[in-house]
């Protein structure tokens, strides 16, 4: 019998032996119009965020509050939008894919509300909450585990979790796919119970007229002696503010970019 346990089996299954339950060209006609969705999503004019999303409640609160507070972020490569866009069309393709393995994909983008904060999910996939998320190799092997995510800083689960509550649910699971070998790994995932009290008390952070303190390991020393920032806030687009324009970048040949850190200046 197929259970959600069994769907990455059933999936690798299904394109070994061609076997497959449902109308295959309605399937495939659906994941078109997903694709074409997200295509037309990325390439709309996009408009500037000033307020809380489901989404985002798990990342740096600092970096909530400069967004929230209308302060400009570093302007995101193109490169990265197509990333983004790659993992939409990925999406569409592997929920497409599920189905005609016979596993019933319901709820796709449903709507959530949580005290006063708005999200849209990916999908149930029978009956269960599912997060779709394409990964690389190295975050494929060491971040999403079977007994869910480590090291959230991406804050997946506090996502996950106030879409769980407003439904109820005490697990959900992450559908992980690694870019470099197409293998797929579910993750069963314990949501945070108290995630509503979590977003009040974000909430209260953000009508502050005073940022949050940074994360714990915003920065670190490396072998010379150096304060660096670590990986997270390197990648962060409101670093510079953060840091009172305290950085300096340094790129090598190879394209490896490290961010070093005033001392002084950016000790606060």
């Amino acid at each position: 019998m197929k259970t959600i346990n069994t769907l990455v089996s059933d999936v690798y299954n299904m394109m070994h032996t061609q076997e497959y339950d449902g109308d295959l060209q309605k399937i495939a006609d659906s994941i078109g119009k997903d694709v074409s969705a997200a295509v037309v999503d990325a390439l709309t004019p996009r408009e500037k965020q000033t307020h809380l999303r489901m989404s985002g409640i798990g990342r740096c609160e600092r970096a909530q509050w400069y967004q929230c507070k209308g302060f400009d972020a570093e302007e995101i490569e193109g490169r990265v939008y197509l990333t983004f866009l790659t993992g939409h069309v990925m999406e569409a393709l592997l929920l497409g894919l599920v189905e005609l393995s016979g596993h019933k994909v319901t709820g796709k983008q449903e709507k959530h509300t949580l005290e006063g904060i708005n999200g849209s999910q990916d999908c149930h996939i029978d009956g269960e909450l599912v997060d779709v998320k394409t990964a690389s190799k190295w975050s494929y092997e060491k971040k999403f585990t079977d007994d869910g995510i480590k090291d959230d800083s991406f804050g997946y689960i506090k996502q996950l979790s106030a879409y769980g509550k407003t439904e109820d649910k005490e697990v959900g699971y992450f559908l992980a796919l690694n870019k470099n070998n197409s293998e797929l790994k579910l993750c069963k995932q314990e949501l945070e119970k108290d995630i509503d009290t979590y977003v009040i008390d974000l909430k209260k952070k953000m009508e502050s007229d005073n940022p949050p303190m940074r994360i714990a390991g915003a920065t670190k020393t490396n072998g010379k002696g150096q304060v660096v920032l670590d990986m997270m806030c390197a990648f962060c687009g409101y670093k510079d503010i953060c840091f009172d324009n305290a950085l300096q970048k340094k790129t090598t040949p190879s394209g490896f970019t490290t961010y070093y850190v005033d001392s002084i200046q950016g000790n606060f």
